[in-house]
């Protein structure tokens, strides 16, 4: 058993302190050799070419990087209230003005299988104000397989400079 400076001192006789001392020198010689083994337990040692002790994490699932998507809707599936994008079947169409009256005629195909009830918007928008002049909504039922022709004659008078025509089709399904 390990004693104190002053066990050794005071409580035991002299010729029984060297043999303490050695004895005291010889637990804090095991005591600082567990301390060491202790201290030591579970840690790697590096090698001569290493320059410290590597640790290996395999990456968690949560951690990895995130890539951002971007979804990109797609317009021509049906959607909520059965609308869906069919500016493609608009196969020919003119929207010009003659003098200060503008008109559209357009051809509308149906590539479907059953008959579809297209509505093709006409606008007069003014790209300087970033605003629409003035619109129409054409309906015009077509077959499957077929073409039907839509017309908005003299739908805005004003002049030719300083505004576009935008058109869109859309198709409600039934």
């Amino acid at each position: 058993m390990c004693r104190s400076a002053d066990e050794r001192r005071y409580a035991v006789p002299r010729a029984r302190v060297r043999l303490t001392a050695v004895r005291g020198a010889g637990c804090v010689a095991v005591g600082l050799a567990a301390a060491l083994a202790i201290g030591a337990c579970g840690q790697p040692t590096p090698t001569d070419d290493e320059v410290g002790p590597t640790v290996s994490v395999e990456v968690q699932p949560t951690i990895a990087p995130e890539t951002p998507t971007v979804d990109t809707p797609d317009t021509t599936a049906p959607v909520a209230g059965g609308l869906f994008d069919a500016s493609t079947s608009l196969v020919a169409s003119t929207c010009a003005p003659t003098g200060d009256v503008w008109n559209f005629t357009g051809t509308v195909q149906n590539a479907d299988t059953v008959a579809h009830t297209f509505t093709v918007a006409v606008f007069i928008v003014s790209p300087s104000a970033a605003s629409d002049v003035a619109g129409k909504e054409i309906d015009v039922t077509v077959g499957p397989g077929e073409k039907g022709d839509v017309a908005a004659k003299a739908f805005w008078r004003g002049p030719a400079s300083g505004v576009e025509c935008l058109t869109g089709v859309t198709v409600k399904e039934e």
